[in-house]
C-alpha cells in the first residue's frame, strides 16, 4: 500500500492563493457595483457623486513611536532613575516631527494654516528649561537637574544657540534640546526612518559605552543609522 505525503506547506500556499483571489474578486465587484450606483445618481439627476469614506480618526494625529528591544535593555540595566522615566513620558508630547527637538507647546499644537508656501512657515521654538518645567508641571530647578543629568547619560544632547536672549530677566544662551531617536522617534517609519540629518549624525555615536549591573559591557540592540 502506497503512502500518500502530504506537502502542509504547499498546501498553505494553496489556501493563501485561493484567500487572495476570492478578496480580489471580491473588491472588483464592489467596485463595479459602485461604479454602477454612481452612474445612476449621474443619470437621475444630472449631477456627479463620489462615494467617500469616514476620516480615520488617527489621521494627522501627532505620535511618537518607542524603540521597545532599546528601552527594555536600559531598564534592565537600571539606566534611568524614577524621575528620569517620568520625564521622558511627559516631554513624548512636545517633539518636533523629524528633528526630535523639543518645542514649545504653542508651536507643537498651533493649526497648520492652508494654502501657505514653505517660505512662509515659521521655525518653531525651540523649548528652553523654563518652558519644558511649565510643560511638564515641575519645578525649574527639578527639570534642569533631570534634563542634565539625562544628558549626561546621552539622552538629551543640547548644542549651543546663537546670540543671547533673555529669559526671566537673565541674559541666556539659548539652547536647543533635542531627545536621542534611539529611544524615541518622532517621525514616519515607511520603508526608513526619515529623521533630520543633522539629528541622526548628532546621535550617531550615542550610548555605545553602556554596561550592566556587574559592570559589563553591553550593546543597544537597535542601531538604524
Amino acid at each position: 500500500m502506497t503512502k500518500k505525503i502530504i506537502d502542509f506547506g504547499q498546501a498553505e500556499k494553496n489556501a493563501r492563493k485561493r484567500d487572495f483571489e476570492k478578496d480580489s474578486k471580491s473588491r472588483e465587484q464592489a467596485e463595479e457595483i459602485k461604479k454602477s450606483l454612481l452612474q445612476q445618481l449621474k443619470e437621475i439627476t444630472g449631477e456627479d457623486y463620489y462615494v467617500g469614506t469616514n476620516k480615520d480618526p488617527f489621521a494627522g494625529e501627532p505620535f511618537n513611536q518607542v524603540m521597545h528591544r532599546n528601552l527594555d535593555l536600559l531598564n534592565r540595566i537600571g539606566y534611568f532613575n524614577q524621575a528620569e522615566g517620568d520625564f521622558l513620558f511627559r516631554i513624548q508630547a512636545y517633539l518636533e516631527f523629524k528633528s526630535n527637538v523639543i518645542i514649545c507647546r504653542e508651536d507643537k499644537f498651533k493649526k497648520k494654516r492652508k494654502n501657505i508656501v514653505e517660505d512662509d512657515l515659521d521655525l518653531p521654538k525651540s523649548a528652553t528649561v523654563s518652558d519644558i518645567a511649565e510643560m511638564i508641571g515641575k519645578s525649574r530647578r527639578q527639570t534642569s537637574e533631570i534634563m542634565n543629568s539625562l544628558k549626561e547619560k546621552e539622552i538629551l544632547l543640547n548644542p549651543e544657540g546663537a546670540g543671547q536672549i533673555t529669559e526671566n530677566g537673565r541674559t541666556v544662551s539659548p539652547r536647543t534640546w533635542i531627545v536621542n531617536p534611539y529611544i524615541l522617534i518622532c517621525a514616519p517609519r515607511k520603508n526608513n526612518v526619515q529623521l533630520d540629518k543633522l539629528t541622526m549624525r548628532l546621535f550617531q555615536h550615542s550610548l555605545k559605552n553602556l554596561k550592566d549591573l556587574n559592570g559589563k559591557k553591553v550593546t543597544l540592540p537597535v542601531r538604524f543609522f
